[in-house]
């Protein structure tokens, strides 16, 4: 479950929120002015615990254009670039 937290009682609290993240699964999207601008968010040790952010991922893993992260988002970029010339 996300719940949502702004930035300044992410501040004033953060040692309890990673208490939370890490021993509860909790997660967080933090605002700031209303708009989400990060994630806190429990690190993934088992891949059978996968959910949220990290699960989405996934929907990728048989995409063969999308083996290769880097030689994609390369190929992506000069497309955009290419766009805009």
């Amino acid at each position: 479950m996300m719940q949502l937290i702004p930035i300044k009682e992410t501040r004033a609290n953060l040692a309890d929120l990673i208490n939370q993240v890490a021993v509860g699964g909790t997660s967080f999207i933090i605002t700031k002015f209303g708009k989400p601008k990060a994630m806190l968010v429990p690190v993934i040790t088992d891949k059978r615990r996968q959910t949220g952010l990290s699960a989405s991922f996934g929907i990728w893993k048989d995409r063969e254009d999308m083996k290769d992260p880097d030689k994609w988002v390369r190929k992506i970029r000069a497309q955009f670039n290419r766009t805009y010339d």
